[in-house]
C-alpha cells in the first residue's frame, strides 16, 4: 500500500473478527514503531503485548472507571473482542521530560503500519493528566516499573465491519502562512508588490 493512501485509509474501528494477528505482522508493527523520532534519540519505548482476557477485562474496567463524562458513550469493553493490545510505555530516565511526545509518536508509526497491513487499531490513552490513579492501575496490572510511563493502549485486529463515513475539514481551513490566521502565502503578496512598484518605476520612466 502506498504511504498516502494508508494515511487516509487508517479508521478506529471497534469490532474485530476472530482472527489472530501473526506473531511475524506484530514483529512487523513494533519494528516500525522503533523508526519513530524520539527526544534526543533516546528511543525510551516498551510495548508490552497483551492477549489475556483476564488482564484485557481488568484494563478495560480501568478506563471504564475514569472515562470523563463526555466519553461515557465509548465504553472500554470493546477492546476484549481485540485479538490482542499493545500498551506502549516510556523509561523516563531516556525520555528527556518528553514521554508523552516520544510515546505517542510511537504509537502513530505503529498504527500507520497495522492500516497499511489491512488491521485496525483504536488510539487510547493509558494516562490521564491530572489523573495519576489512571497510570498507576495500569502499572500495577502490567507490573511496569516505576521508572516508566505507561502511555498509550491500543487494540489490534482485523476488522469486522466497514468504517462508517467520516466527514474531515478542508486544508483551507487550518492551514495559516507566517502567522495564525494568515491565509496567503507572504511570498506571494511580496512578490506582487514588488510588481506592483516595478509596474510604477516603468510608468515614471517612460
Amino acid at each position: 500500500m502506498e504511504f498516502e493512501q494508508a494515511v487516509k485509509n487508517r479508521r478506529s474501528i471497534r469490532r474485530f473478527l476472530d482472527r489472530d494477528v501473526p506473531d511475524e505482522l506484530l514483529t512487523s508493527l513494533i519494528d516500525c514503531a522503533l523508526m519513530a523520532p524520539s527526544s534526543m534519540n533516546g528511543q525510551p519505548w516498551n510495548f508490552i503485548v497483551i492477549r489475556d482476557n483476564e488482564t484485557k477485562a481488568r484494563l478495560a474496567a480501568v478506563k471504564n472507571r475514569y472515562c470523563p463524562e463526555d466519553k461515557k458513550d465509548y465504553s472500554a469493553d470493546f477492546i476484549m473482542e481485540a485479538p490482542l493490545l499493545i500498551l506502549t510505555c516510556v523509561n523516563r530516565k531516556l525520555a528527556f521530560d518528553r514521554g508523552i511526545e516520544n510515546g505517542v509518536l510511537a504509537t502513530a508509526h505503529l498504527l500507520l503500519a497495522a492500516a497499511n497491513s489491512g488491521l485496525t487499531t483504536v488510539y487510547m490513552s493509558a494516562h490521564t493528566p491530572g489523573m495519576p490513579e489512571v497510570a498507576a492501575e495500569i502499572r500495577s496490572i502490567l507490573e511496569i516499573p516505576q521508572d516508566f510511563d505507561p502511555i498509550t493502549l491500543v487494540p489490534v485486529g482485523y476488522p469486522a465491519e466497514p468504517p462508517a463515513a467520516k466527514t474531515l475539514k478542508h486544508v483551507e481551513e487550518v492551514l495559516f502562512h507566517e502567522a495564525f490566521g494568515r491565509k496567503e502565502r507572504l511570498i506571494q503578496k511580496q512578490h506582487r508588490s514588488s510588481l506592483q512598484a516595478g509596474s510604477k518605476r516603468c510608468l515614471q520612466v517612460s
